[in-house]
């Protein structure tokens, strides 16, 4: 089982690359919010691989962090799911964005990525939301920078306030990663409403 290919970056679309290894190129498919991130071509670059072997294929995806990986592989356990369905759901929706989506049963954020179908949103909501409160680990990523207590009781604020789960997170993401180091609750708060 391969954990990572570290590799010069030869070729980049937005849902493949090739790494070029000891002489060996590997064609390996990304998430679409993946793309943005990669080095310009001839750079290094790691990525983090799931083989997924069938019968008449066998495809590697690769992430740039290994919590990508495992929530990957996380979703294609899911009945109904695969790994053409996961990777759409990661290229679309950041992993934080996913947790707050199944958390709070948001089907329409869901159904909002291209070959989700609102049966395919609702097995996910219901087989992912046990997993979702176990492991929160599995959906969030190292460079997070919030305070989950702080952002967390912002957020809850916002929601009972009437707005979407989704939207209210990506205003409070979208404050804290403005390095406004907000410790004051009603602050972030008011700060996060003018994002909306």
């Amino acid at each position: 089982m391969i954990e990572y290919i570290k590799g010069i970056l030869v070729e980049s679309t937005p849902l493949k690359t090739i790494l070029e290894l000891n002489g060996i190129g590997y064609k390996i498919l990304i998430p679409l919010s993946n793309y943005a991130k990669l080095p310009s071509l001839g750079k290094q670059v790691c990525l983090f691989i799931s083989s997924v072997i069938r019968e008449d294929s066998h495809r590697y995806f690769g992430f740039l962090t290994s919590e990508e990986r495992d929530l990957f592989e996380t979703l294609i356990e899911i009945s109904g799911i695969g790994p053409k369905t996961a990777l759409a759901l990661l290229g679309h929706l950041e992993p934080t964005d996913l947790q707050m989506a199944i958390s709070s049963s948001d089907l329409t954020s869901i159904c909002k990525v291209p070959g989700i179908g609102k049966k395919t949103a609702e097995r996910l909501v219901i087989e992912m939301r046990d997993k979702v409160q176990k492991n929160s680990s599995l959906f969030s990523l190292p460079s997070s920078k919030s305070e989950p207590t702080l952002a967390g009781d912002a957020l809850r604020a916002l929601v009972n306030l009437g707005y979407q789960p989704l939207h209210a997170q990506k205003a409070v993401k979208s404050v804290i990663d403005e390095g406004n180091q907000e410790t004051d609750l009603g602050r972030l708060i008011t700060s996060a409403l003018r994002k909306l």
